[in-house]
């Protein structure tokens, strides 16, 4: 009895030390040079606020390593000799995961023995050094908390000065009053096609949500306006993805499973003491498994997507193998009793299958301490087949739709970066897009079922090639400039572009800077819009073949005022001017206003114009001591000119729209961590072109007056999203519980104007949807 007593005794004294044991994590990373990507030997690391002090510096290939971190956040500085420090803030260590910081130092081009010390650390500093306005890095840690964000960079970014969105269930990107299709998105250097699942599906350049996962993503760069020369083929922005690199020295996992889908990451080095790693993250949507719970009629989106990421150090650089994937199916059937429809959409089933990839190979060269070289071989593709089916009056199926549209891209991408001095550094390269395409488009006119015939059908291929060339040169400490030019030559058409680029950015003092940029952008259409077929006397053309790319000029400027190292104000005024863009001939119809038309047919020419203008102000408190704000406000018009002559709001006129975020973070003694976030948005209504109610009714289908196209407006809509968040730390793994609720306020999302067989009228009923979204998290 009494050893059982003393073991009982043991047990639980055991406990309890277990209990106390502090928990700890390994901080640890790699300092460069922010223009050669040069290790830095010798690089000091502070942890700033610890004690006793803790921190680090740097071997031979710029790694460093610091051990038994306690949990909670930190501010991280980062120094060297002859450059300017730099402070990372407010760094998450948790149990669950090792943190790895990859931190770029720029060098002082003062006199060696003088001291350049940077007064306060630019948070939101772009990645790509060659950006001086009208961009910003985006964290993953602000995806997974911002409110509204669902671990989804482009809700995330909808939260930034500038940009607005389509309706709730499309996370398309609305730049200053630009279409979605104007944005640029890139993976590992590369042009990507839209990377979303149902992609295009509401609004060209939006989706339900995008195929990258927030495991796989590192901090990347989000560009608004006249971005640097090396991004070419986009009128709007561009979305520049960066994937991680794996951990080195030790195999972490995730599990995540949710309303979104089910996630499984892992990451590491395939053996142990080697350099070479993995990562990868796989997911399936949880609304397949709900699919038999809901009517038959009911469309379900089936998802999955991979994402993957393999590393090999080689000698004097490194070989980089990486991908995306997407598969997503969709079907929906038809009511068979005519006595129930309500609108289109009860008489139509749908049968819709995507594919989506890209797959490349980079290889990152050394030639000297100043010069890299980088080289790139991708495959993109995607594969869409829709078919849709209409019942007619007489419940006879007839087709409405059959869509096959493939495409696809060999690209071959290459460029050199050089730093000729530590005030000067030069980058040039080349793209070369081999374009393959399979397009077998067939439909009706306005539904009716006798009008059904071919658009296009082509299969071929046909090239698109980039050059580019920019400098950055310091004419000071403070005052940088950066110009370039970018050139492309599209061999369908031999159409060309040249489109020059030039920024500066003066930094007055450690407080307040003023920025510059100007951008000449150009980009070419869909391939589609080029191949489409028309016959007269018998004969076949190709209307749009010869098509020159659409064109934008930037003007942009910027006042940043850092109030203290943790706030600060951002103010940018901006004018665009949009040009050559295609619209149809003696009309108001402009591709401008393109949202979507999967059986798009109609004669174009380069007529039409447009103009935006407006201010973007940003407010921001970066998180510090527990919590955050971020308030940005825009102000815009957004004006287009069809070929009739008369100028109009565009389509995605706005006006205004409002954000304010805010976030608390409340650490428990048990190393537990309770978010609260919230986000709250204000915006103008989407405009849209008068219905003619008479003919609509009359022949039962949504007639729009064209000669008053977007006069009218939806009313202003407010949004309140909802983030809450519990981690709990334990020695081994570090779990996340999270309830994220979109739309807390029930506001309306309106798709447009429909015909309602019951009561016989045409309506723009709108729909409210709260969408809650929980999910369980794993670290370990």
């Amino acid at each position: 009895m009494k050893k059982i007593v003393f073991l009982i005794f043991v047990f639980c004294v055991s406990t309890c030390i277990l209990t106390a044991q502090v928990l700890t994590q390994t901080i640890k990373g790699k300092v460069i040079d922010s223009e050669t990507q040069q290790p830095l030997i010798g690089a000091t690391i502070i942890i700033l606020g610890t004690e006793p002090l803790q921190g680090a510096t740097t071997n031979k290939d710029g790694n460093f390593l610091i051990s038994n971190i306690t949990l909670g956040r930190y501010d991280i500085q980062f120094s060297y000799l002859g450059y300017q420090s730099s402070t990372m803030r407010e760094i998450q260590v948790t149990s669950g995961k090792e943190v790895v910081i990859n931190t770029p130092l720029k060098q002082s081009i003062v006199k060696m023995g003088e001291v350049a010390i940077s007064g306060f650390t630019e948070k939101d500093k772009p990645v790509n050094t060659m950006a001086l306005i009208s961009a910003r890095s985006f964290s993953v840690e602000e995806a997974r908390r911002y409110a509204g964000g669902m671990d989804d960079p482009a809700r995330t970014v909808s939260a930034f000065a500038g940009i607005t969105t389509g309706s709730m269930q499309s996370n398309s990107i609305i730049i200053r009053g630009n279409s979605p299709k104007g944005v640029s998105w890139r993976l590992e250097g590369v042009e990507i096609p839209n990377p979303n699942h149902f992609p295009n599906a509401n609004l060209v350049g939006g989706g339900i949500v995008t195929v990258f996962s927030s495991q796989m993503l590192t901090n990347s760069d989000f560009f608004t306006s006249a971005f640097p020369a090396e991004y070419g083929n986009a009128l709007a922005g561009v979305f520049d993805m960066k994937f991680r690199t794996g951990n080195s020295e030790k195999k972490e996992h995730t599990i995540q499973i949710g309303v979104m889908g089910i996630d499984l990451s892992s990451e590491g080095p395939f053996r142990k003491g080697g350099k070479a790693t993995y990562l990868f993250n796989y997911r399936y949507s949880t609304f397949s498994l709900m699919r038999s719970f809901l009517p038959k009629n009911t469309s379900v989106p089936i998802y999955q997507d991979l994402n993957f990421k393999l590393h090999f150090p080689i000698k004097n650089g490194s070989i980089s193998i990486w991908g995306i994937g997407a598969l997503d199916h969709m079907n929906q059937d038809f009511i068979l009793d005519s006595t129930k429809w309500e609108n289109e959409i009860s008489r139509t089933n749908l049968d819709w299958n995507l594919k989506m990839g890209a797959i490349g190979i980079t290889n990152k060269q050394f030639i000297n301490q100043s010069t890299f070289i980088n080289t790139t071989l991708a495959f993109t593709g995607t594969f869409n087949s829709l078919k849709m089916d209409r019942l007619n009056d007489f419940l006879i199926s007839k087709p409405n739709l059959n869509i096959i549209d493939n495409s696809g891209k060999i690209i071959l991408s290459s460029y050199i970066n050089q730093k000729v001095s530590s005030r000067h550094t030069l980058k040039a390269g080349f793209t070369f897009y081999t374009l393959f395409y399979e397009l077998n488009i067939n439909g009706t006119f306005n539904n009716n079922p006798i009008t059904y015939q071919n658009f296009v059908t082509e299969k071929g291929k046909s090239e698109f090639i980039e050059l580019f060339y920019q400098s950055k040169y310091s004419i000071s400490e403070h005052f940088v400039i950066n110009g370039g030019i970018n050139g492309s030559y599209f061999l369908l058409n031999k159409k060309f572009s040249i489109d020059p680029r030039i920024s500066f950015k003066w930094e007055i003092n450690t407080r307040h800077s003023i920025s510059f940029g100007f951008g000449k952008h150009s980009q070419i259409e869909d391939l589609k819009i080029y191949l489409v077929k028309k016959v007269q006397n018998d004969q076949f053309s190709s209307p749009n073949i010869n098509l020159a790319p659409s064109q934008a000029l930037h003007f942009v400027g910027g006042y940043d005022w850092q109030i203290n190292q943790n706030m600060r104000i951002k103010m940018e005024p901006y004018y665009q001017y949009l040009y050559n863009i295609p619209g149809k001939p003696g009309s108001s119809y402009s591709l401008i206003n393109f949202t979507q038309d999967w059986a798009f047919r109609d004669s174009l020419v380069n007529n039409s114009k447009g103009e935006n203008i407006g201010i973007d102000i940003t407010f921001e408190k970066f998180l510090n001591k527990g919590y955050y704000y971020l308030i940005t406000t825009s102000f815009f018009k957004s004006k287009y000119c069809g070929d009739d002559g008369i100028w109009r709001n565009s389509k995605f006129n706005k006006g205004y729209v409002i954000n304010l975020l805010i976030g608390k973070e409340f650490t428990f003694k048990n190393d537990h961590i309770l978010g609260i976030n919230a986000r709250y948005t204000l915006m103008g209504g989407d405009r849209f072109t008068p219905v003619n109610m008479e003919q609509s009714i009359i022949f039962k289908t949504v007639i729009y007056d064209e000669s008053k196209a977007y006069q009218e407006q939806i009313p202003s809509s407010q949004y309140l999203d909802i983030t809450l968040t519990y981690r709990i730390n334990k020695q081994k793994h570090s779990s996340v519980w999270a309830i994220q609720i979109k739309n807390a306020l029930g506001e309306k999302n309106y798709d447009g104007y429909s015909y309602y067989y019951k009561t016989g009228t045409v309506e723009n009923k709108g729909y409210s949807v709260i969408l809650p979204v929980i999910s369980y998290k794993i670290e370990f």
